[in-house]
């Protein structure tokens, strides 16, 4: 007589949900931060470019290169928001998920308990089956060495 615990599928629905919100979770992770390298990049390419204006600017460079960068600037600013507003959402997904995350995990660690006091019932219930038994064994025993 083997143990089955009954609601073994229902665990094993939960395990693969809570493992399916951990890779979500990792992705969503990976991206958000090739997303900040992104972002650290454009950065760095504005203050590049801010840089290069200034010593333009001090050499006296024509206004024609002066609107290219100011077309060049606007572009890159745009697209570091854009980023930012990416990156915000990102986040929010990310606290999301991690909430899901939480709310999965205790919901198998529930159904693990079950499990574990649905087993220790089961155990209980053999032991005493198995007492019985062998009560039952010793009382024939006993009553046929007294006749």
């Amino acid at each position: 007589m083997g143990y089955n615990f009954k609601l073994q599928k229902v665990l094993d629905v939960k395990k693969v949900r809570e493992e399916l919100i951990e890779v979500k979770l990792a992705e969503l992770e990976k991206l958000a931060e090739r997303q900040r390298r992104e972002l650290i990049i454009m950065e760095e390419a504005r203050k590049e470019y801010m840089a290069q204006r200034t010593r333009e600017r001090e050499q006296g460079e024509r206004l024609v290169e002066e609107a290219f960068f100011e077309k060049m600037l606007d572009n890159l600013e745009r697209k570091i928001e854009e980023l930012k507003s990416y990156l915000r959402e990102l986040e929010r997904q990310i606290a999301q998920t991690k909430e899901e995350l939480v709310c999965a995990s205790l919901e198998r660690k529930v159904m693990e308990k079950l499990r574990e006091k649905d087993y220790q019932e089961f155990s209980l219930n053999v032991q005493k089956s198995n007492q019985k038994l062998l009560d039952e064994v010793a009382i024939q025993m006993y009553l046929r060495r007294e006749t």
